[in-house]
């Protein structure tokens, strides 16, 4: 991508406030207008004026760019409160919004969509005016702006009539939700623009909850249905809890490319079940961790994570037998007359010690080679549920049918010497297991 040329010469509010007015005013009396129909209805007319393209300033409580802004303040490549409202004048929060929007321009989905900036380099002309706020903030063609600025610093003169800025302005009675509704219904609606990432859309949804908004409203906006609203705020709160609490990078949405399904998975098939609140909590350590090592995985993790979570216990009891982990130890109860300790204790499922399992995760550390050894534990075990839960009666003979298969491929010929030992070891604890099952298969028919 084109690295960023722009320098910012910003107007003065009072004065840039002034203008607009002025320009508004004249554009009304000539009628001069547009209709814009997500607007009140497109009952109000919207003077058309043009500004010079320096005066204009950005929105930072832009919902496109929001999962960036958040990325950067986590990553320590921005200060705090940099995209906040009211450091809306200051340039180094218009320069770094407009670094966001400019990739953002250059960005294309597909055949269909071209890139902003491609389309405005080729046509070398503004097709459409920018909305924007009374006071000089663009409320909708943000990225068109950022493409503009570009094309026009790079000095080219077949570029220069970017200089000056077509722009709709909304009157001064707009409200703050009437600007985030606008943006909704221009911007976020699936259609032929650039679609928004996951995780803005789910943000968006969230922050239009926390404004008290019905989930039946925010669905009209976004031409969604409302469960699909519904789980895109569990979405973002599991892909919070996966942040925060796993990768313990907290709003770094940054690590979370290719992984809408797999949150979409974790949101319907674990944050939304209440069956046994213990037993899930286990599970979602596993699909964190398949999430985190999806590169070094063959299966896609939300795959993975329908095993996992359609069959719970089965893939616990899996995973457990792979890493040697002995469920059957259950937490003893604290001695009455020792120090009584005041932290959490994760509850167990039945009498298994699934708490031992996530402990086994804890212990894994920072070390990348042994989380993505046992996420690919974890892939193997998750298959295996995945088998069993399909036919469970015709499970045991599938997988004795397959162990006998591979016994049979192996040739001692080409095997290394070196080797022998450990061979041993594994064929035994195979015939042990073997002769294990034959005498349960005798105590379960003498039972009938």
């Amino acid at each position: 991508m084109a690295a960023s040329q722009y320098k910012f010469n910003l107007l003065d509010s009072t004065s840039r406030t002034q203008h607009i007015q002025q320009r508004a005013t004249e554009a009304l009396q000539v009628n001069r207008v547009k209709r814009e129909t997500k607007f009140r209805g497109g009952r109000e007319a919207l003077a058309i004026i043009q500004m010079n393209i320096h005066h204009l300033l950005y929105r930072l409580e832009n919902f496109r760019t929001l999962s960036d802004q958040l990325s950067q303040v986590a990553a320590g490549k921005a200060e705090e409160n940099l995209f906040a409202p009211s450091r809306r004048e200051d340039v180094s929060a218009q320069t770094a919004q407009h670094d966001i929007l400019f990739r953002l321009a250059q960005k294309g989905s597909g055949d269909s969509i071209i890139p902003i900036y491609d389309e405005l380099r080729r046509v070398k002309e503004q097709n459409d005016e920018l909305i924007i706020s009374a006071d000089g903030v663009v409320v909708n063609g943000n990225r068109r702006l950022a493409a503009m600025r570009e094309l026009f610093a790079s000095g080219d003169g077949a570029f220069s009539g970017f200089q000056t800025v077509s722009c709709a302005v909304l009157p001064e009675s707009a409200t703050d939700d009437e600007v985030v509704a606008l943006e909704i219904e221009l911007q976020m609606q699936p259609d032929t623009k650039l679609p928004y990432d996951w995780t803005s859309v789910a943000l968006a949804a969230r922050a239009l909850k926390s404004r008290n908004y019905p989930d039946q409203v925010i669905a009209s906006m976004m031409n969604r249905d409302i469960e699909e609203i519904r789980r895109l705020v569990k979405m973002i709160d599991g892909a919070d809890l996966y942040l925060e609490d796993h990768l313990q990078k907290p709003r770094a949405y940054n690590e979370l490319d290719e992984t809408e399904q797999a949150f979409k998975q974790i949101a319907i098939r674990n944050l939304a079940k209440s069956d046994n609140t213990a037993l899930r909590e286990v599970t979602r350590k596993f699909d964190f961790l398949v999430v985190e090592n999806r590169s070094q995985i063959e299966q896609r993790a939300y795959e993975l994570i329908n095993n996992i979570e359609a069959n719970p216990e089965v893939f616990l009891d899996n995973i457990a037998g792979v890493w040697g982990v002995d469920l059957n130890k259950v937490p003893e109860e604290p001695d009455s007359e020792l120090e009584i300790s005041f932290e959490d204790i994760v509850p167990t499922a039945g009498q298994k010690d699934y708490a031992a399992l996530t402990r086994y995760i804890d212990e894994l550390g920072d070390d990348a080679t042994a989380r993505s050894n046992a996420a690919r534990a974890v892939e193997e075990a998750s298959v295996l549920a995945g088998e069993q839960g399909k036919r469970k009666d015709l499970a045991a003979l599938k997988f004795a049918k397959s162990a006998q298969q591979k016994l049979t491929a192996i040739n001692l010929r080409y095997a290394n010497e070196t080797t022998f030992d450990e061979l041993r070891t594994v064929l035994a604890g195979c015939v042990t297991h073997c002769e294990a099952l034959a005498r349960e298969i005798d105590a379960r028919r003498a039972r009938g």
